[in-house]
């Protein structure tokens, strides 16, 4: 793992990389609202003050994080998944793990852990906290990935109900009086994606790029997805960044109003990512 040799350097912004794209639903989803639904159904879908669907970015980028989890071994990267004893990757996410971890390094230190220099506890929690931790964040460290609310840009415009019910596993049959009826937006519903990163590592682009390489080919996303419901696919998937230490491409991103064309374009997302995949690859 790599090390935070300077306070100043960890919160120096170098670089960023903006990731944006089109996510298709191709089946019925629901992420719900945890109320009734305007339907009068049980459980309704989240939706704006106009009567749309929200994609939230806290959704999309906890799903994000699970795919990098599931990668991150391929890859030859750590992914504590926030329990360190089921894993066996030792990490600072892990509260339990932390406590543990801080009372040794205090013990080795003369003054203790609060008489130690910055520099010294932001390059001890870098170097125990997993790959994964470090790129979405933690409780004990902010991440560098960010992920907006998708903006709709298509749906059929209804909501549709269906019907549910509490079965017995052990009979395999309904529960009697246990029925219900949930929401469900319909599939061909469509959002604008963003994914920000900042100063992410190679390694750590591999990491992402696995991740939509992964949600191009289709995945999966929100509730009741082992009953079919939430499969989607990624489509125009376009890269641009910025480089800090490129005087022409520093001053085109302070001195652009436009977000959109502030960043610089990086070409063809496949080849960008393919080839940091298979740098890290060759490096396991």
């Amino acid at each position: 793992m790599s090390t935070a040799t300077s306070a100043v350097g960890v919160w120096q912004l170098r670089s960023k990389l903006l990731i944006q794209a089109t996510l298709v639903f191709d089946t019925a989803w629901r992420i719900g609202s945890g109320r009734e639904g305007q339907t009068l159904s049980d459980l309704g879908v989240l939706l704006d003050p106009t009567g749309l669907p929200l994609l939230p970015g806290s959704s999309l980028k906890g799903r994000l994080r699970s795919t990098c989890e599931q990668l991150a071994s391929i890859l030859g990267m750590t992914a504590c998944m926030l329990d360190s004893d089921a894993t066996g990757v030792e990490c600072v996410s892990d509260v339990d793990q932390y406590k543990r971890l801080r009372a040794e390094y205090a013990k080795t230190l003369p003054g203790g852990a609060a008489s130690t220099g910055t520099d010294q506890r932001l390059t001890w929690i870098d170097e125990h906290t997993c790959d994964v931790c470090k790129l979405f964040g933690s409780p004990v460290r902010r991440g560098r990935l960010r992920v907006a609310d998708g903006q709709l840009l298509s749906w059929p415009g209804v909501i549709e109900v269906r019907d549910g019910v509490v079965v017995d596993r052990d009979s395999r049959t309904a529960v009697e009086g246990l029925k219900y009826d949930y929401e469900t937006v319909p599939a061909g519903t469509q959002f604008r994606l963003w994914i920000e990163l900042e100063n992410a590592s190679d390694r750590e682009l591999a990491l992402v790029g696995a991740a939509l390489f992964e949600w191009a080919g289709g995945s999966s996303l929100g509730g009741f997805t082992s009953r079919g419901l939430g499969r989607f696919h990624l489509e125009n998937i376009t890269i641009s960044g910025v480089d800090f230490s490129n005087p022409q491409e520093r001053i085109k991103y302070l001195t652009t109003p436009d977000p959109e064309k502030r960043f610089s374009d990086r070409g063809d997302w496949q080849e960008f990512f393919q080839k940091r995949i298979e740098q890290q690859l060759g490096s396991c």
